[in-house]
């Protein structure tokens, strides 16, 4: 048995903390009428289907939850001929053979895959596929789908405060007074917004702020003085500024987010990265764009998500120079097992081992996090089976290092 193969038996038996995911509560997806393209064209696989030349109306046909599935069959499996070499797609062959019997996603076994996913779409179902066979403590959950965990004991929430930071006009402003009845004057009142959402979510478990503004704009978070801040919010609120005072005006609100994490005592998690979906400026989401908000605020740690793909160097300079920079695989293992497993050699000869995240899950759907597990695992595996094999490291120290990046690291930067 290869080296790598003997290490994986053994990572597969190690507790997982999943970084990051997006799933919808157990109750929403169980209390709907799910098909198996439903459920699974809500995410990343739709993207590359897209990609390779799907249009956009037979893309929605497929998400149909009414529309007749031999139909949605035919217009899926041309396609997806075209684009199952990705690992996007391979997450999907995983999940559909290990859970519901047919790796395969062929006319013939669509149907029989459907009906399994059917059953299986019960009370219980995340119980089933997270803790007892992926063997996962604890997710890290993105509220953006709702404001209620599926379960408290398994979900643990990281708070998204973006809507405060990303103020494009008036009409935002406005929509913030009146969510919260407060009548915003100053960015102090921003700040105060800040700490009644923070304190009202709190109790339910909160373990990290989470902020996803790379998909709108760059992360180049410059230096604000207050007082520039205040004449920006001024102008914004006459309707007199520029797309300059609007930057200003929301670099300086992402420096107070930084600062209320450290306050409250919370990492705060950055996407950095490739962005989903279909067309997007990747220059914009380099991660060494955060040198500047990173320096500013030493004492607050930052949870750097995807790998910084296709930026894995820049990434690991930041995590490197700063000791207050964690390095997230969550979403990287589909977006390139290859680069997942040529980087984790890098970030191991470059970064100190207890900075590295091995893996977040990224998934609206369950399945997806399941399949995305498996190649995770196996990318772990690699490489540091090669690292074994190079005669840097004994497998011994290479089950340590796995169980670092998987659970020990995560555990302790979020205080599990």
């Amino acid at each position: 048995m290869s080296t790598w193969r003997s290490l994986l038996s053994e990572i597969e038996k190690m507790p997982v903390v999943d970084t990051h995911e997006h799933l919808m509560p157990e109750s929403v997806r169980t209390g709907d009428e799910a098909d198996f393209f439903t459920v699974t064209m809500s995410h990343y696989a739709s993207s590359d289907l897209i990609s390779a030349g799907m249009s956009a109306a037979d893309m929605e046909f497929l998400r149909g939850a009414k529309n007749d599935f031999s139909e949605k069959v035919k217009k899926f499996v041309p396609v997806w001929q075209k684009a199952k070499n990705t690992a996007y797609c391979r997450a999907l062959e995983i999940a559909a053979g290990d859970l519901y019997g047919h790796r395969e996603l062929t006319a013939e076994t669509l149907p029989l895959i459907n009906d399994a996913l059917k059953k299986a779409n019960v009370p219980g179902l995340y119980r089933d596929i997270f803790e007892d066979r992926s063997k996962i403590r604890y997710c890290v959950w993105d509220q953006w789908y709702s404001d209620t965990p599926a379960y408290d004991r398994f979900f643990k929430p990281a708070l998204r405060l973006d809507d405060i930071v990303f103020i494009k006009s008036r009409k935002d402003i406005e929509g913030l007074e009146k969510k919260f009845n407060i009548n915003i004057v100053t960015p102090e009142t921003l700040q105060e917004i800040m700490e009644i959402v923070i304190t009202k979510n709190k109790p339910s478990g909160l373990i990290a702020l989470k902020t996803g503004l790379a998909y709108d704009r760059t992360l180049l978070y410059e230096r604000v003085t207050p007082n520039e801040a205040a004449i920006a919010l001024e102008r914004i609120m006459k309707n007199r500024f520029t797309d300059k005072e609007v930057k200003r005006l929301q670099d300086y609100m992402m420096y107070c987010v930084a600062q209320k994490a450290y306050w409250h005592g919370l990492p705060i998690q950055i996407h950095t990265g490739l962005q989903e979906g279909n067309g997007n400026y990747i220059m914009r989401s380099n991660p060494a764009l955060l040198a500047e908000l990173i320096m500013a605020n030493p004492e607050t740690r930052f949870d750097l998500f995807h790998g910084g793909y296709p930026y894995g160097g820049e990434l690991a300079a930041l995590a490197k120079n700063f000791p207050n920079v964690y390095l997230d695989m969550c979403w990287l293992h589909i977006i390139s097992p290859a680069y997942s497993v040529r980087y984790i050699n890098e970030w191991l000869d470059t970064v100190p081992a207890n900075k590295l995240l091995g893996f977040g899950g990224d998934f609206i759907f369950a399945e997806g996090t399941y399949g995305h597990l498996k190649i995770a695992l196996e990318n772990i595996a690699k490489a540091l089976g090669a690292r074994a094999d190079d005669g840097l490291i004994n497998e011994r120290e290479a089950l340590r290092l796995a169980k670092m990046m998987l659970n020990d690291n995560p555990s302790e930067l979020f205080a599990l």
